[in-house]
């Protein structure tokens, strides 16, 4: 199987994919975000194995289209995605909340998409550089610290910014990073000093419990603490604030989404769904993650749809509050 790397303009991007693709031709996996994050990493996974599921092993190439936390990738794929099955999309899991959090505006809507799968279910964490003087997540909050977002509709950004509103924090939110690993950087460099949303997968890349110290696991419910910090949830007092803040970290279950267009024929969505599906229990894939040091524990996409509904059903007065907390 080939596999390459390429980093496109979207216009470009889209225009390659028009038309049909047959058994044997090219899948692409468009990921919204730069290269070296966990996003791209996980994609670049999954490229090398799906293929092996698919008739005719088609060739998967991996595309990094990056910008506004993913969200101009997810809204390309909503209104003009290739609907073959020759075009999916790795997206922030933060944009199935998008109805919740932007209920006013013409964005990105999970429900008019096909969800194929979710590659990894796992806690999110804050993580700050050991030399940066912050020791807990108390001292985050209550100080004058930069933390690194990529775009608004990011997990990078919906999980701190409610954390600053649910505990009145003093810090700021700096916005704009292409990726994951380019806030990494700027934490290394000292531009900002926080991150949150970060995954397992990156913890476990060389020497980064090493570097970095965790503040706090982010999500619905506690996996254990890796360095002995603190679950968030844990800390909320107001009964109201914590159901909010379990509906913003809700996504740590639904963890590197794909999604297709959601004019994909049912049988394209089956067939992509059962290739994913068919990586969760493949031992060659799993060997390879473990070697890579990326922790994938893939959900079908049937049951990511049906999460998100369940999301978006919630109670009115949650779902307000939940939206209060990321603006």
């Amino acid at each position: 199987m080939k596999f390459r790397n390429t980093l496109l303009p979207l216009a470009f991007a889209f225009s390659a994919l028009a038309g049909s693709v047959e058994a044997g031709d090219r899948i692409t996996i468009q990921v919204g975000y730069g290269p070296g994050g966990s996003y791209d990493t996980m994609a670049r996974l999954i490229a090398d194995h799906l293929g092996r599921y698919l008739a005719g092993s088609p060739d998967i190439i991996v595309e990094n289209v990056p910008g506004a936390g993913s969200l101009k990738l997810a809204r390309l794929i909503e209104t003009r995605g290739a609907a073959d099955g020759s075009q999916i999309a790795s997206v922030s899991n933060a944009l199935a909340l998008k109805p919740v959090f932007d209920p006013d505006t013409e964005s990105f809507d999970p429900r008019n998409v096909r969800y194929i799968a979710s590659a990894s279910n796992e806690s999110s964490y804050c993580v700050t550089p050991k030399n940066s003087g912050i020791n807990s997540v108390e001292d985050f909050i209550a100080s004058n610290a930069k933390a690194g977002a990529t775009g608004k509709s990011s997990s990078t950004y919906t999980y701190v910014a409610a954390i600053k509103k649910a505990f009145d924090g003093k810090f700021d939110i700096v916005t704009g990073f292409g990726g994951g690993n380019e806030i990494n950087l700027a934490m290394e460099r000292g531009d900002v000093q926080v991150r949150c949303g970060i995954s397992v997968t990156t913890l476990n890349q060389a020497d980064t419990l090493d570097r970095y110290r965790i503040l706090a696991e982010l999500g619905t419910a506690s996996r254990g603490s890796i360095q002995g910090e603190p679950f968030l949830l844990d800390l909320v007092k107001n009964p109201d604030d914590r159901a909010a803040l379990s509906i913003v970290f809700a996504p740590t279950r639904m963890h590197h989404p794909y999604i297709v267009a959601g004019a994909t024929p049912d049988a394209e969505v089956a067939t992509l769904r059962a290739a994913f599906d068919a990586l969760a229990t493949d031992p060659e894939f799993l060997a390879d993650a473990k070697k890579r040091g990326i922790v994938s524990t893939i959900t079908d996409g049937a049951t990511v749809e049906a999460y998100i509904a369940e999301l978006l059903g919630s109670d009115p007065k949650i779902l307000q509050r939940a939206r209060e907390l990321v603006e």
